[in-house]
């Protein structure tokens, strides 16, 4: 085994035990979900957030493509692999989106 195949199990590893520390407090309730959806207005009142949902949804599809290439390609990978700029851009956007909602909400009189 290469030292680059070692390291990149190591990061495997510690990015696999992240993921489990956090999906194990995400169930047993020590990281607070509730509102996670849910926008608060300039006057305190809240709303439904669509703009979170897509936020919430693009990232996590985003993460999972590249740990899956990542792990597709965990034989002979040497470094990294890139992130297509359609992909950063798409991301962007979809954060656009949601400041976008966010700023919105923040602007309208109540």
């Amino acid at each position: 085994m290469s030292l680059a195949q070692g390291v990149s199990l190591v990061v495997l590893a510690f990015v696999g035990a992240l993921a489990s520390i956090v999906g194990t407090q995400l169930l047993n309730g020590t990281i607070n979900t509730r509102h996670l959806l849910w926008g608060r207005r300039s006057d305190g009142t809240m709303y439904f957030s669509p703009e979170r949902v897509q936020l919430l949804l693009f990232t996590i599809w985003t993460a999972l493509a590249y740990l899956l290439n990542v792990v597709s390609n965990l034989g002979h990978l040497t470094t990294l692999p890139d992130i297509p700029n359609q992909t950063l851009y798409l991301l962007g956007g979809s954060h656009a989106v949601y400041l976008g909602g966010k700023a919105m909400a923040m602007l309208r009189k109540p």
